[in-house]
């Protein structure tokens, strides 16, 4: 980019120079800089105008000292600050403002002063001078101006973030200490605005700035990753589910950007395990001793900070105050606040997305190895889940008085998306158990294997093949031959006896050894605080559409058997039924309810035992329910909220009807089948007619449009 087009010339007052612009550019002279310094006073904006023409004249090697740049830079910044964010300014006069700065290349002549490393002499001709603009500070305050004029015009933003070269120019300051965190704000809303996602190895030398990132820096850049490594060029402009579906079937023939920008980042060294590293640090920061309410720790957080502004400008009465301290004071302030949250937030999101390419099972392994899964079980700790409502609190407007909103709430939601991506089909879930729980799990499934077992080794039972090995012909039993139901004491050093359930189909995994420094310490497992986490929260709790999604996830497998023991023993199943009778099928309550019913078919799907509990359930009534409520309007009341909400429970009817397949082709089990509560309705071709019935009166064209998405989001998670 040239703005070498101004020539000087030698009058008696060296401010004054002639912009010969034509001759050089074929454009029109601008008449700016045609006028005096004293008739720029008289002019609208004239200030600005005057701190344009001194920029120009900076990029010309006129004898301008930094303290007269950065004045001139603070002018520009003052006069786009004084608008509608801070309702002091007209916004008339602000586009007003903004318009001028583009008709005399203003944006331009900014970016050209990131371009010179010298820029300026030096600050003061004394001695000793309190001004600190060094040239880091003026690029550092041109990057503001620019992110400001991006952000109140995207127009601007836009057509800098299709130039290639204006990023690399961006990311070259991200080296300087000074302009690391100012270039990364700008390249994050650029490369929002830009059309196309940046191929980050097409950037000189970024792998080696990357691999030099640690701790906060490592944090901040992590905004630029969430952009650039999201699945957002993939799905790119395809709204409609037609246009997704065709994109889909071409998608293996695809190299998404975002495939080749994870493994750019993976290929650096150090970067994962430091990203780990700071995404699980230590302690946690705001908690304070004996105080039990998350809004409680902030506040305190708060009011000691306040202390420490307070203490460093030594007021001497407190309607002084204001007056005392400076607005940038307060915007530092908030921001060594908030930014250890929001770094960590970004931090966790990436690792998450790192989890969702292709490199997925790498990734895993690595993350699997660097101790993430008791990392963040002891991260899980710190976190206060249960809603406390005990205690009344002024709320924003437009809040409810159950609002669960925090600083914090970004953090859980991410830290739950990070569990249930690493644990999606997964080889290395069962990290997020204790060695004991884990030991539990194994025995559940040597039980089942013993099960399956032939009591006598017959020759008509072995089978020799051609190397000479003798394998067993296993077969596996019916489900009418377990009638033992699930303990829920827990296991115990010496191993208690574990009752083998009933339920096959599927076969069990063979254990697999795990290194104990890679699994969860203490009593309980990070899945089994989830779980307790789970039963603490109300029915209306938005956690708990991230709960039940985590817990999916763990479960979601080839052989999900001994996970389904392991949480059955729990009293998960028993949860999810009660939280499904109370819950309100309302529109705030739809991502829940989905979430309940998809967690509940994995947790029953091929498990005769669980369809026995569940029924168990349905006959019992509910603690929490009129003890005149019947059994068969208590199935009422289950079904009518799976045939109202077929789009929320289309999972949990697909679990009911390939269990219900398995179970009649294990033949004793059909007379289960037929007797269920909750099998009965899918038992026989007339009863799911009937069903299918039910199910077609409650189908719209709006439901099936909201069905078709909810079916694609589903398959989105399986590609």
């Amino acid at each position: 980019m040239s703005s070498r087009y101004l020539v000087k010339r030698k009058y008696k007052n060296l401010s004054r120079y002639q912009l010969y612009k034509k001759e050089i550019s074929g454009h029109d002279t601008s008449p700016m800089f045609m006028v005096p310094t004293d008739g720029l006073g008289h002019m609208s904006h004239g200030e600005v105008l005057k701190a344009l023409r001194v920029l120009e004249a900076a990029l010309q090697r006129f004898e301008n000292q930094r303290h007269t740049i950065m004045t001139q830079l603070k002018v520009l910044e003052s006069n786009l600050t004084t608008g509608p964010d801070e309702y002091l300014g007209d916004s008339v006069g602000l586009l007003e403002i903004i318009s001028l700065i583009n008709k005399h290349n203003g944006v331009k002549t900014l970016l050209s002063l990131l371009m010179v490393p010298d820029l300026g002499t030096g600050c003061c001709d004394l001695d000793k001078c309190d001004h600190s603009a060094t040239v880091g500070n003026l690029q550092a305050t041109t990057l503001t101006i620019l992110n400001m004029l991006t952000t109140l015009d995207t127009n601007i933003g836009s057509q800098l973030s299709d130039s290639d070269e204006v990023l690399q120019i961006l990311f070259s300051h991200m080296v300087c200490r000074a302009t690391y965190t100012r270039a990364i704000t700008l390249i994050e809303h650029l490369l929002i605005l830009r059309k196309n996602t940046l191929q980050l190895n097409t950037i000189p030398g970024l792998d080696r700035l990357i691999g030099q990132l640690d701790g906060e820096y490592l944090a901040n850049f992590c905004s630029i990753l969430a952009v650039t490594i999201s699945d957002l060029d993939v799905y790119e402009n395809k709204t409609l589910l037609y246009e997704q579906s065709k994109l889909r079937s071409n998608i293996k023939c695809l190299s998404p950007l975002r495939d080749i920008n994870q493994e750019f980042v993976l290929s650096i060294p150090e970067f994962l395990p430091r990203l780990v590293n700071f995404a699980t640090n230590l302690p946690y920061e705001p908690r304070y001793e004996g105080i039990t309410m998350e809004v409680d720790h902030w506040i305190r957080l708060i009011e000691d900070s306040m202390s420490d502004v307070l203490n460093e400008h030594n007021p001497l009465i407190v309607t002084d105050l204001m007056e005392r301290i400076q607005p940038q004071a307060i915007v530092n302030q908030i921001e060594a606040l908030t930014s250890p949250m929001l770094q960590r937030v970004e931090s966790v999101y990436v690792l998450g997305l790192l989890l969702l390419g292709k490199q997925r099972k790498e990734v895993q392994t690595q993350l699997a190895q660097l101790r993430l899964i008791p990392r963040l079980s002891q991260l899980f700790d710190l976190f206060i889940w249960k809603c406390e409502t005990y205690q009344e609190r002024v709320r924003v407007p437009g809040h409810l008085s159950s609002c669960e909103c925090s600083p914090e709430v970004a953090l859980k939601i991410q830290f739950l998306r990070l569990v249930h991506s690493f644990c999606d089909q997964s080889e290395y879930r069962y990290l997020m158990l204790t060695p004991v729980e884990y030991r539990e799990v194994c025995s559940i499934s040597a039980a089942k294997m013993l099960m399956q077992e032939p009591t006598v080794s017959t020759p008509s039972n072995t089978h020799i093949s051609n190397s000479g090995n003798a394998e067993e012909s296993r077969t596996p039993p019916t489900v009418a031959q377990d009638t033992t139901r699930i303990g829920d004491n827990e296991l115990s050093s010496s191993g208690p006896r574990v009752e083998p359930l009933g339920g096959s189909g599927l076969l069990t995994q063979a254990p697999v050894e795990y290194p104990a420094d890679q699994m969860c310490s203490g009593s309980q497992g990070l899945l089994s605080k989830i779980v307790e986490a789970l039963k603490r929260e109300t029915t209306g709790s938005t956690f708990r559409f991230w709960f039940s999604r985590a817990i999916e996830s763990y479960l979601r497998s080839a052989n999900p058997y001994a996970d389904q023991v392991f949480l059955l023993r729990r009293g998960l199943l028993k949860h999810l039924a009660n939280s499904l009778l109370m819950c309100d099928s309302g529109l705030n309550q739809k991502e829940v309810l989905q979430s309940t019913f998809d967690l509940l078919g994995e947790l029953l799907k091929f498990n005769v035992d669980a369809y026995r509990r569940l029924d168990n359930i349905i006959s019992t009534e509910p603690r929490a329910l009129s003890v005149l409520l019947l059994t068969k309007i208590i199935e009422k009341k289950l079904f009518r909220l799976v045939t109202k909400n077929l789009v929320d429970s289309n999972m949990l009817v697909r679990s009911l009807v390939l269990s219900s397949d398995l179970f009649m082709r294990e033949g004793k089990a059909t007379e289960f089948a037929a007797r269920s509560r909750t099998l009965r309705h899918v038992a026989t071709f007339k009863q799911r007619l009937d069903f299918l019935v039910q199910l077609i009166k409650t189908i719209s064209v709006d439901t099936l449009t909201q069905l078709g998405k909810d079916l694609d989001l589903k398959e989105l998670e399986t590609l």
